[in-house]
């Protein structure tokens, strides 16, 4: 997996850590993941990856790019 760092604000941090805490949750990655997951779930009525990926074909102008290749034209690398 890649890491990644995001901004969060204090209050939902501590909503984070309490269902932790209570063992709703495994971690803090876990809960991004799910809150990342839901939403394209929700929003966008994407139930799976290829559902994902044709999406953001249709969505493209251009060729489409896995992930690694978008990160690496981002960085500038080669």
């Amino acid at each position: 997996m890649t890491s990644i760092s995001i901004s969060i604000d204090k209050e939902l941090l501590e909503w984070i850590d309490q269902l932790i805490k209570d063992g709703i949750i495994n971690s803090r990655s876990e809960a991004v993941r799910g809150g990342i997951y839901a939403y394209i779930k929700d929003k966008l009525g994407i139930k799976n990856r290829k559902e994902l990926k044709q999406y953001l074909q249709s969505q493209q102008k251009g060729p489409f790019q896995d992930g690694v290749e978008v990160i690496r034209s981002v960085r500038g690398e080669e």
